[in-house]
């Protein structure tokens, strides 16, 4: 698949539309290309957005039999309604009411008004750096879709090895900067291996742990002047992120595994990674 294609499918697959096949081809197509990843990343954070913040309007009675009436007249059924006893009821047609002036606006203007609010939600996650707390919201949600990307996509890992000197060689060729990778077996976190992502518009390092029956990503890259140095947990959507920087390295651990693992888990890597 090419990027136009992808662009064409991607309204249904972030509702879930595509059969299986497509759907991997999608995936496969997301895993190659950094644009098409990051313009799925932002409509996804845009869905989220729109179904948190988006009021919901339950439909009036009034507005109910009108749309039924209108659809008995539209297949030719006669507007009546069975009693329990056989007999029928008619249906009361609605007075003519009195309209709001959201209803007498023409729909263009209305499409108008969503289209505003759609680019202003858009604008927020493209200028992130504006605001920093925009910024942190907006990374969190791509380090989510991340992780979950990875356990739906069953992608864990590039490299699949408890070993570490086997997935640092490869993280080393594959990417610009060297990742620190280390094992903690020993301390209940055994390494699964490690993949490429790309977040935030650059390539990072992935490292899988595990935790019982949880898995925990770990996301490296190169600290840069934009990163917050700030040591934070986030939990948003029932996942736990923790963020800290040491040296040359942003960290950013994401899991649903309950706080205290993760603290644990971040001490312990701590524990084994020279300070740079």
């Amino acid at each position: 698949m090419n990027c136009e294609q992808i662009k064409n499918l991607m309204d249904a697959y972030l509702d879930g539309e595509l059969d299986p096949v497509t759907s991997q081809k999608v995936e496969q197509h997301l895993r190659d290309c950094g644009e098409c990843e990051q313009a799925n990343e932002v409509d996804t954070a845009m869905a989220h957005a729109i179904s948190q913040a988006a009021p919901y309007y339950k439909a009036p009675l009034e507005l109910r039999e009108r749309i039924q009436v209108s659809l008995r007249e539209a297949i030719g059924a006669t507007p009546s309604r069975r009693a329990a006893g056989g007999g029928l009821l008619p249906v009361r047609r609605p007075q003519a009411v009195r309209r709001g002036v959201f209803f007498d606006m023409p729909w263009n203007w209305l499409a108008l008004a969503a289209a505003i609010a759609v680019a202003a939600i858009v604008a927020s996650s493209f200028f992130p750096r504006l605001r920093q707390p925009g910024a942190d919201q907006f990374l969190a949600t791509q380090l989510i879709a991340s992780h979950v990307r990875s356990l739906m996509a069953n992608h864990l890992t590039d490299v699949a090895s408890s070993d570490q000197h086997t997935v640092k060689p490869w993280l080393d060729v594959n990417l610009d900067f060297a990742a620190p990778v280390v094992d903690l077996s020993g301390d209940g976190f055994p390494l699964i291996g490690g993949r490429l992502d790309y977040l935030d518009n650059h390539s990072v390092a992935a490292l899988v742990y595990q935790r019982r029956k949880h898995f925990i990503n770990l996301f490296i890259w190169p600290t840069t002047p934009a990163d917050s140095k700030e040591q934070k947990m986030v939990e948003r959507q029932g996942y736990h992120l923790v963020h800290w920087v040491d040296g040359d390295f942003t960290y950013w651990a994401v899991s649903d595994v309950s706080v205290g693992d993760l603290q644990n888990f971040k001490r312990s890597f701590e524990q084994q990674v020279p300070p740079h």
